[in-house]
């Protein structure tokens, strides 16, 4: 089991634990400027970090993947959803990421409140803007115990 993973919050944020506006590279870009202390802003620029946290998990896991697992795999997405060479590798590592089990890793959980970047997110829609952020605390704690 995987556990104080340095990337713990970019696993949140492809979970959908992490939410600001919807626009889904400024959000990678600040969770990896807590990180590298510098902010990236395009694809080009995040999708070889988003490689980087997939290889370090992988080798945490003791996994090894061949580059045709993965090139496949991103092509594909390429075709499916019609995106660039970048975009597709952020949604494969999203999706990698997405699907990790409690059994997998283990996450810190979120914090929120009024001076955090973030609002709980959802996988499936949107949190209501009037849930309290003690509420949002409440329900990610219950999920990480």
């Amino acid at each position: 089991m995987v556990t104080d993973f340095i990337y713990n919050d970019i696993v949140l944020h492809s979970k959908g634990w992490l939410y600001k506006n919807g626009d889904m590279l400024d959000e990678l870009g600040y969770l990896f400027s807590k990180i590298y202390g510098w902010k990236p802003t395009t694809e080009k620029q995040i999708a070889p970090m988003m490689l980087k946290v997939l290889d370090e998990l992988d080798v945490k896991v003791g996994r090894h993947r061949s580059l045709y697992q993965w090139f496949s795999e991103i092509y594909n997405r390429m075709d499916l959803f019609d995106v660039s060479f970048d975009k597709a590798i952020i949604l494969y590592v999203r999706s990698e990421l997405q699907g990790l089990s409690k059994e997998q890793i283990k996450l810190n959980p979120p914090h929120y409140g009024k001076k955090e970047y973030f609002r709980m997110g959802s996988l499936f829609g949107e949190n209501p803007i009037s849930m309290t952020y003690t509420e949002m605390n409440r329900r990610a704690q219950k999920m990480f115990t």
